[in-house]
């Protein structure tokens, strides 16, 4: 586990355009009782990736590629879940540029807690 990030976050707020700004941000602040993005992980995958509304987040494909740069292992990052990261980890792991690992449906398996 890095104890700095990689790389820079994206600005989540979509800057001047609020049409680009991440779902994630229209919800509730997580609280240290509850966090959607880590203890409901189906829920927060379908907010992510439009099943809920049909709409996917302007950010997914972003905060995927952050999240791969910096190894992230927990919760919920550009609609997939931990699992499949490591699995997209895995089949990808010589490649140079991780911006260019492709998004991919969440699985069925919940990761292990």
């Amino acid at each position: 586990m890095a104890l700095y990030s990689r790389c820079s976050a994206p600005d989540w707020t979509g800057g001047d355009d609020s049409e680009y700004e991440a779902k994630c941000r229209k919800f509730q602040t997580p609280s240290r009782d509850a966090d959607p993005w880590f203890d409901e992980m189906r829920e927060a995958a379908a907010i992510c990736n439009g099943d809920t509304d049909g709409i996917i987040c302007p950010m997914r494909q972003r905060c995927l590629n952050w999240a791969m740069k910096n190894c992230e292992r927990y919760g919920v990052w550009g609609g997939m879940l931990p699992n499949d990261r490591a699995k997209l980890r895995k089949q990808y792991r010589n490649a140079k540029k991780p911006e260019m690992w492709p998004w991919q449906p969440p699985s069925e398996r919940l990761p292990e807690s």
